[in-house]
């Protein structure tokens, strides 16, 4: 006998590749499973937990920022409709309880708007958009709103960042006229103060392309159109990219490193440089999604990119989250259980890990996904008081095809596959046929238990197996550490 081994997992999902020229590293399916966290292994993805209670019932929450206002003093914040519908709520977790600030909803008299926030001077800038409607604009310190602290003048807009020493507002309307493609900048502060200059202070990418996102890195205040990106450094405004952007809210920055999404894939540019699209082995999740709608986060060297309900190679995602580990450039999937609306990164630092990824969706709740190191984990979607009264996690992974090769092999006689805590986690196996290339349906091959798990099963040379891991529940993460195939070789009786 002889064995072949397969212990090494780091290459993630890849969708786009011919099974005859993907490489024993890869994954055709990897749902709910992190390929990323322990080299060469697989792990069961873990839980969500619920931040405090329900914001505003069966409303989607459209903003979220974590707001550091000086050192000390955070307050993370929420935007979504009131009851009624006709106006923009802001709450803050106010130790658990989300707490209204109710002077926002009497200023904020329009109803679906995404809120977008910055924090500046000690106060918080909020601009927004509804698709019709522009937010009025208003600033927040501690818990008192206002809209005119040093938001006079100021423009209405879409998107909002700070960049160096002044506040600049992208896609604007000032003066009751649109300026889709214009961006206004404040004054330097002065004594704690900035001041607006609407007459003056603004640049325009031109009049042919609304601006689509606004970011900051590399020193260079970037500005994106679907089509184009360009750069501003206070002084010179000029193309940078011919790759645009379809989400403001895709646009990420890890370091020198910049991701963002379009129709075309996902894109990474090092330093400033040529993007290249790192999609390339999960393509079909874009192209299948409406990625105007998408929203991503970076959390721990992970971009984190939501895209609904997307079908791929006939198999249909619900909630589907694409992440892209960006060390190992290893992508997986997770289907969640609740609809998301937005992403946020949260600080943390009275956890030994700070950076949090916080998920607000359609009913009014906040999630913070849990991690492998935390003292608590998770092992279930929106547990609220036990670390599994949530819903339970379905995970799939489904190899790379093993070949019996022929001029090798005869047989392939049994498989032994290692786990650590299987719990329910079930192998199953299918056979494309050396001769009519027909893909069986997958059959159960055995339910793992221990460290070593042999099975018998029978494959013949020329013929192409395939082997998938499935469970679903609330158990502690399973880790799933590799097989080995079992195969006669050619001439052996």
């Amino acid at each position: 006998m002889t064995f072949i081994h397969r212990y090494n997992h780091l290459h993630g999902l890849n969708t786009q590749t011919s099974p005859f020229l993907l490489t024993p590293e890869s994954l055709t399916i990897c749902n709910g499973v992190n390929p990323s966290y322990l080299v060469g292994g697989l792990l069961k993805d873990t839980g969500y937990v619920q931040v405090g209670g329900v914001a505003e019932a069966n409303n989607s929450i459209l903003g979220a920022f974590d707001f550091i206002q000086i050192p000390g003093t955070q307050k993370f914040l929420i935007t979504m409709n009131n009851a009624a519908d006709n106006a923009t709520q802001l709450f803050y977790n106010n130790a658990g309880t989300w707490t209204e600030i109710g002077a926002a909803e009497t200023a904020w008299t329009i109803a679906n708007a995404n809120v977008e926030m910055e924090s500046f001077i000690a106060h918080c800038f909020c601009v927004g958009h509804n698709g019709t409607d522009f937010l009025p604009v208003g600033s927040l310190t501690g818990t008192t709103f206002s809209t005119t602290a040093n938001v006079t003048d100021m423009a209405q807009g879409k998107y909002i960042k700070r960049y160096r020493d002044r506040l600049y507002v992208a896609n604007c309307r000032s003066g009751g006229t649109n300026y889709p493609f214009r961006v206004y900048f404040s004054s330097v502060p002065s004594a704690g103060v900035i001041t607006w200059t609407p007459a003056s202070d603004f640049i325009d990418i031109g009049y042919s392309e609304e601006i689509t996102g606004l970011a900051v890195n590399w020193d260079l205040l970037i500005i994106f159109t679907k089509d184009r990106a360009y750069y501003y450094n206070q002084q010179t405004l000029k193309l940078l990219f011919t790759k645009g952007c379809t989400s403001h809210r895709t646009i990420k920055n890890l370091g020198s490193i910049m991701m963002w999404g379009n129709r075309d894939g996902d894109f990474m540019s090092r330093n400033g440089g040529e993007p290249q699209n790192v999609a390339g082995q999960v393509l079909d999740f874009i192209r299948n999604a409406n990625t105007q709608l998408s929203f991503s986060e970076m959390i721990d060297e992970e971009y984190h990119h939501y895209l609904g309900n997307v079908t791929v190679n006939g198999l249909a995602y619900a909630k589907c989250m694409l992440t892209l580990n960006v060390p190992l450039m290893a992508w997986r999937t997770r289907e969640l259980t609740h609809t998301m609306t937005i992403f946020a990164k949260y600080s943390d630092d009275t956890t030994a890990d700070s950076n949090r990824l916080y998920m607000g969706d359609t009913t009014g709740k906040v999630f913070d996904k849990a991690k492998y190191t935390d003292t608590t984990v998770y092992q279930a979607d929106g547990c609220v008081s036990t670390v599994s009264d949530g819903t339970a996690i379905a995970s799939l992974f489904e190899l790379a095809p093993f070949v019996v090769d022929p001029e090798n092999f005869k047989a392939l006689t049994q498989i032994v596959s290692y786990t650590e805590r299987a719990g329910g986690l079930k192998l199953l196996y299918r056979i494309v046929d050396g001769s009519t290339r027909d893909i069986a349906k997958y059959q159960p091959i055995t339910q793992l238990t221990s460290f070593i798990n042999e099975a018998k099963i029978s494959a013949s040379q020329g013929q192409m197996i395939q082997i998938a891991g499935t469970e679903v529940g609330k158990d502690p993460y399973w880790k799933y550490f590799g097989t080995s195939y079992d195969l006669i070789p050619t001439g052996k009786p």
